[in-house]
């Protein structure tokens, strides 16, 4: 393995002399506090941030008439975002908003699974360092609904039926 394929990440493939601009990917300027994309859309593109700051959210029900906006995180330079659409064809399950003036790389997944078969010891490494970044956004998702639980079950006393 290369020293240059040791370690692969949708910022570094942007400079890989095969994956061009224009043909696999573009750039777009966002002003803040714009939409990027809203929870519950169908979307074909995995976005990477180039400059700024973007704030991803979601739609949390309190009751049938009333809904509000959880903040989730913030993802700053060089984070990727809405992986999900290389692997199924699902509704986006937040909310993306600019924080800051944003740059963002827009690639193409449909695009990007043709040039990863096409190369698959990047392919390889790409879906490594992707799990590398969902895992911990999986456990920590897991941590807050834990804790939303528990919370649930002492607001309505059910804890105290626990033995």
């Amino acid at each position: 393995m290369t020293e240059t394929l040791q370690s692969c990440s949708l910022t570094t493939l942007l400079d890989h002399p095969g994956f061009l601009e224009g043909e696999f990917w573009y750039r777009k300027n966002y002003d803040a506090d714009q939409l990027v994309f809203l929870e519950g859309e169908i979307g074909s593109e995995i976005y990477v941030i180039l400059n700024g700051k973007v704030s991803v959210c979601a739609q949390v029900r309190v009751s049938d008439d009333r809904h509000m906006q959880s903040g989730l995180c913030e993802l700053f330079d060089g984070e990727e975002f809405a992986h999900s659409c290389f692997f199924d064809n699902e509704p986006h399950s937040a909310t993306v908003k600019t924080v800051s003036p944003c740059q963002l790389a827009v690639i193409d997944a449909e695009k990007l699974k043709q040039f990863l078969y096409d190369h698959p010891e990047i392919g390889f490494l790409l879906l490594f360092h992707w799990m590398k970044i969902i895992l911990p956004r999986l456990r920590q998702s897991n941590k807050r609904f834990s804790s939303l639980f528990s919370w649930g079950l002492k607001a309505h006393q059910i804890d105290s039926l626990i033995q």
